[in-house]
């Protein structure tokens, strides 16, 4: 059984024999701009009986003038969450994530196409896998990834938005945006102490990396952090009246004790 998780103190994290088992601490906020709907989702989950897949964190940001967006981000990230753990078992995360973005891609596209009266709806994405001693990641959009390690911020993720500043958040890559998706994957170590931040472009754009490090240094919880995160972005952008959404998932991992 796949088991959503909204927050947790405990989330195990399967260690192969000889590995320092670790855990995972896990929090998450959303918060909508004034006067609209939030087309940010977010999803965690794992599957009891298959440890070995791993925790699995999705955040998605839809895109769209009409209200297509949430529900858009919504499908991406359920289907994602529960098709990763019906993938065949020898896949490595970053196959299963490239096979599942694939799809998830050709579902969006034809959608739009079934629907050419309405502007296409398109889906920032990133996706965390943690199991055993090491991350998988795969993104495309302006969603990013942050792993703080030490004293050091740093963004996993690279922004798929033209560099004009008037277009700064103008997506060049997306899914539902070609019919051809060209993700970004990456791997690396999983060590005690670090703490992985996932956040919308409602976050990062408006606090930057500085406030960013300087609420995760200052919380040991990560449902606080999460929910100060998205309350100071949005008190922040209520000041230059911003008009997106914001979203935070902390996970914090830890050795089990």
């Amino acid at each position: 059984m796949i088991e959503a998780v909204e927050r947790s103190d405990c989330l195990p994290l399967w260690a192969a024999s000889g590995q320092v088992p670790l855990r995972l601490r896990v929090g998450c906020a959303t918060g909508a701009a004034p006067g609209k709907a939030n087309e940010d989702y977010y999803g965690v989950a794992r599957m009891q009986e298959m440890p070995e897949r791993g925790v699995v964190l999705a955040l998605a940001d839809g895109i769209s003038p009409d209200a297509g967006a949430r529900a858009a981000s919504e499908m991406v990230v359920r289907s994602l969450l529960h098709d990763f753990y019906a993938v065949p078992a020898g896949w490595s995360a970053s196959r299963a994530l490239d096979r599942l973005l694939e799809a998830t891609n050709d579902w969006l596209t034809s959608e739009n196409r079934r629907r050419p009266a309405l502007a296409g709806v398109v889906v920032a994405l990133s996706v965390l896998v943690l199991r055993d001693d090491s991350y998988s990641l795969a993104h495309v959009g302006d969603t990013r990834v942050y792993r703080h390690r030490g004293r050091h911020l740093r963004q996993l993720t690279v922004d798929h938005t033209w560099p004009r500043r008037d277009m700064r958040h103008v997506l060049k890559r997306a899914v539902g945006l070609d019919t051809y998706l060209v993700a970004d994957f990456a791997e690396g170590e999983l060590r005690a102490g670090d703490t992985f931040l996932m956040v919308s472009d409602g976050v990062w754009d408006v606090l930057g990396d500085k406030a960013q490090q300087s609420i995760l240094e200052g919380s040991a919880d990560p449902h606080g952090a999460a929910q100060q995160l998205v309350a100071d972005a949005l008190k922040h952008q209520a000041g230059y009246m911003g008009r997106n959404d914001a979203t935070a998932v902390v996970a914090m991992v830890e050795t089990a004790r």
